[in-house]
Formats: C-alpha cells, structure tokens, sequence
C-alpha cells in the first residue's frame, strides 16, 4: 500500500501526519517537477525563437539550421499547450498553499476554527481539506483531457473570425 492509500481521519494528529502532510509534500513535489519543467521548456523556446532571425540573416550557416530551431520552438510549445506546465505548477503550488494555511489555523484554532470544539474542528478541517482535494483533482482532469479552451469573453485573446454573411440577389445579407 502506498502512503496516500493508508491515511487516516481517526485523530486530529493522525489526519495532520498521514493526510495534510502528505499531501503538502506531494503537491510541493509535483509543483516543484511543473515549475522547472515549464521554466526550462519556456526558456529553450525563447532562446531558440530569438536566435531563428539571426540565423538566417547569416550567409555561412546552413538553412537547416534555423529550419530546426523552428521546429524546437513548435514541438515546446506544443507541449507546453498538451501538458500545461504552467497551469500544473500553478494549480499545485496554490494546493499546497491552502493545505499549509489550513494546518496552521487548525493548530492555532483560528480562522473558521475559531470558538469550536475540538471534534467540530477537526471534522471542519476534514471536510475543507478532502473538498478541496477532490476540486483540484477535478480540475486537473479537466485540464488534462480538455483540448483547446475557449478564450474567456473579458480575455484580451482575439475572438475566432466568423464567415460573412451570405448575400442574396437583393443584395441583403441572410
């Protein structure tokens, strides 16, 4: 069995170890992997994309070459869209900012811990951590079987060209 699969909800204390925790350490692990792998892809991608112009205003080097970095350029940011790096990177490094922030409330017996007994508490802090588990892991689903997203209506993203309009012998549009 691994660690994820042995958690237990029994007591505050074995909640915090097996399952807060846990989780945290997973979600900075994974933050970690995106971070990186999204810095190195972006930056290859800039590098390579900025050295294609000069490349080929130079007379002595072969036009494979730019034709290549091109090529790298198109094959980093096609993952970055079928992998999303960023977004991964994004959504952990926020998880596990939550699961830290909910730890120190709950120790503190703060926040929306605040003037409750020690069993409503604890079974607070359970249902806000496992809710936002399952959001997150919903979310990334979503993020890894979605294709294409739409640009949101108040993005600064252009909007998809639409056809024009038929024209009829009247000459009005249909």
């Amino acid at each position: 069995m691994t660690a994820a699969s042995t958690y237990s909800a029994r007591s505050p204390e074995d909640y915090l170890k097996t399952r807060l925790d846990y989780k945290t350490d997973v979600y900075t692990r994974k933050g970690d992997r995106y971070r990186k792998s999204y810095l190195a892809m972006s930056s290859l991608a800039a590098v390579a994309g900025a050295t294609v112009p000069v490349l080929i205003n130079l007379s002595n080097v072969p036009t494979i070459v730019p034709t290549l970095l091109s090529l790298l350029v198109t094959v980093l940011v096609t993952l970055e869209g079928v992998f999303h790096f960023r977004e991964h990177w994004k959504n952990y490094d926020l998880m596990k900012s939550f699961l830290r922030q909910e730890s120190c409330l709950y120790q503190a017996n703060a926040g929306p811990y605040r003037n409750k007994a020690q069993a409503d508490s604890f079974v607070l802090l359970v249902e806000r951590v496992e809710d936002a588990i399952a959001k997150e892991r919903a979310q990334t689903i979503e993020m890894r079987t979605s294709r294409w997203e739409e640009p949101a209506a108040n993005s600064a993203a252009p909007a998809k060209p639409q056809p024009a309009p038929l024209a009829t012998a009247a000459g009005s549009a249909v």
